[in-house]
């Protein structure tokens, strides 16, 4: 017995091994059917005209049904993602197509196994919002800001509803205004918005809207009083007969009003300010011996002050009349 076992087993060894293997191979070819899950990633299409308020989960797990053979050999990487399109969906549970998923030939999709998701959207809005220039620094003590204004004055920006419904509005960066003696011109960027889930509208993504800002600064006004000497220029226009026992009026005291920075230019100067002597004609036949004798001073700037400073300032009062009494003669 012992003999017939092992003759058996021996004689046409290699027949009986090749035997053997395509009994393997079939056994394996014509298995049943096995399943096997996959875990891969959702990807989520975004809604351009909505939000998604709920956390989709970052996975599904897929079941899949095939022959042994085909199920074995599948890796994950042949599957690619899951699609979730937020533009068709609907708001309640989240239900996934299975045509999203990429089959790999041979097996089919058994199951799409994924945590329960609400979905809840929230619109998305556009709105205009004023915008207020963020004006900083102080203005030296000459000069004052008058006015400032953006152009244009709003900008749309978009977002969710309830997002915009408490945003606060739209400010340019910060603008320093502490070294201007004149009028601002200028472009600037709008700052950031800040606030999670709004953009600008009609700029590229990541991009600040920029617009002119215009700030209205004037020289602060002011008045200086000053003391002209009018006792020569009224010597040296009359006759010393006129004035040799005229009392004369040694100085007349004016005002200056002006910005305060033309004001200024006059300090130091020994006179700003001459006069001019005007006689006036006197009717035929001559004055009334000892009658007064009318002269105008007329109040004019000296050469010492530039025409510049000149243009920006007044002289009030700009001339007196005075009447003087005659000497007898």
């Amino acid at each position: 017995m012992l003999e017939f076992v092992i003759e058996a087993a021996t004689k046409h060894w290699g027949t009986k091994a090749m035997a053997f293997l395509l009994a393997l191979l079939v056994f394996i070819v014509t298995r049943d059917e096995v399943t096997r899950s996959f875990t891969i990633p959702l990807v989520v299409v975004e809604d351009p005209e909505r939000v998604l308020l709920t956390e989709p989960p970052a996975t599904v797990e897929v079941r899949l049904r095939g022959p042994w053979a085909d199920v074995n050999r599948i890796a994950s990487a042949e599957l690619g993602p899951a699609s979730l399109d937020l533009r068709e969906v609907r708001p309640g549970p989240m239900t996934l197509d299975p045509a999203s998923v990429v089959m790999p030939r041979g097996v089919v999709l058994d199951q799409l196994l994924y945590d329960p998701v609400d979905l809840r959207f929230e619109a998305m809005v556009e709105r205009g919002f004023m915008i207020t220039a963020a004006v900083s620094g102080e203005l030296d003590g000459d000069h004052r800001l008058v006015t400032t204004r953006v152009e244009p004055d709003s900008w749309r920006v978009r977002g969710r509803e309830s997002a915009l419904d408490e945003f606060a509005g739209l400010r340019t960066r910060a603008i320093d205004v502490s070294d201007a003696r004149g009028d601002l011109d200028q472009r600037v960027e709008l700052d950031a918005i800040g606030v999670p889930g709004i953009e600008f509208t009609g700029v590229a993504s990541g991009e600040r809207p920029v617009v002119r800002f215009v700030a209205v600064i004037t020289p602060v006004a002011g008045e200086l009083e000053l003391e002209v000497a009018t006792g020569a220029a009224l010597r040296a226009a009359l006759l010393p007969a006129d004035h040799d026992e005229m009392e004369l009026p040694a100085s007349e005291r004016v005002v200056v009003r002006g910005p305060l920075t033309a004001l200024r230019e006059l300090e130091g100067l020994d006179a700003a300010i001459v006069p001019v002597v005007e006689i006036e004609p006197v009717a035929k036949g001559g004055a009334a011996r000892g009658a007064p004798l009318p002269v105008t001073l007329r109040f004019e700037w000296s050469e010492e002050v530039p025409e510049q400073t000149r243009a920006r300032l007044s002289i009030v009062p700009p001339l007196i009349r005075l009447r003087l009494a005659q000497a007898d003669r």
